[in-house]
């Protein structure tokens, strides 16, 4: 058996249209809807799946936290702001690279790494 790894990320949002344009106009996600309220992005290389889905009981913020490996850790932060997201942990150095976490509009927090 291979080792378990995580296939599947998943937000949780009062406005899924929201948090779908931000992370489209961030990372060229496309989207598709799956079922009322339900959308989903399936990579074509097989990676992790993201889905958004309507739930009027989350509140900002209160979904999981997953983090994007991106190639320009302050290109991203300047797009996530110019796209109304705000940053919420600033960029912070680790060892090989360095971690951000932006607010999307709707609340919900998403990380971003360069390694």
């Amino acid at each position: 058996m291979s080792t378990p790894f995580i296939c599947h990320v998943e937000w949780g949002t009062p406005d899924p249209v929201v948090l779908q344009h931000f992370l489209t106009q961030l990372f060229g996600w496309n989207f598709t809807s799956l079922a009322p309220d339900y959308l989903m992005f399936l990579p074509a290389d097989g990676g992790v799946s993201i889905g958004i889905m309507k739930s009027d009981q989350m509140r900002a913020g209160g979904s999981p936290s997953a983090s994007v490996r991106v190639a320009d850790l302050d290109a991203m932060l300047k797009q996530a702001m110019e796209l109304g997201g705000k940053i919420v942990v600033p960029k912070t150095p680790i060892s090989g690279g360095a971690f951000a976490f932006i607010g999307a509009p709707d609340g919900n927090l998403i990380g971003l790494q360069q390694l």
